[in-house]
């Protein structure tokens, strides 16, 4: 069932596992990743146009995506990052779009799973 989930958005389970060592804590950290506020910090800073609070947003949920093994995100993530690194927000916003479609795919599949 994690495998799957792995799969379905474009990340690397065996990563994940090697890191987490099982299922069950994978399971555990999709969890917290649930309560995670480094996205809304992202999307309250984009939307006010605040690069340094989406930066910070950005910055950390790049961290969790890379840690949690969710390339796919971690990949669009780390991009905006850098863009708001570079306050480029005009760049930032168009990429925000595809952080946000591959961000709600994660959240609805681990939704699905848990």
């Amino acid at each position: 069932m994690i495998q799957e989930f792995y799969k379905k958005i474009n990340g690397n389970y065996e990563v994940a596992l090697s890191r987490m060592q099982n299922d069950e804590r994978i399971e555990k950290y999709l969890k917290f990743f649930l309560m995670d506020e480094s996205y809304k910090s992202l999307e309250e800073g984009m939307n006010s146009e605040d690069c340094e609070m989406a930066f910070r947003g950005a910055h950390t949920l790049k961290g969790v995506c890379q840690n949690m093994a969710f390339t796919e995100l971690s990949e669009v993530v780390e991009q905006i990052t850098e863009e708001l690194r570079a306050k480029d927000i005009e760049s930032a916003k168009l990429t925000f779009n595809k952080v946000e479609e591959k961000y709600k795919k994660v959240i609805d599949e681990i939704n699905k799973i848990l």
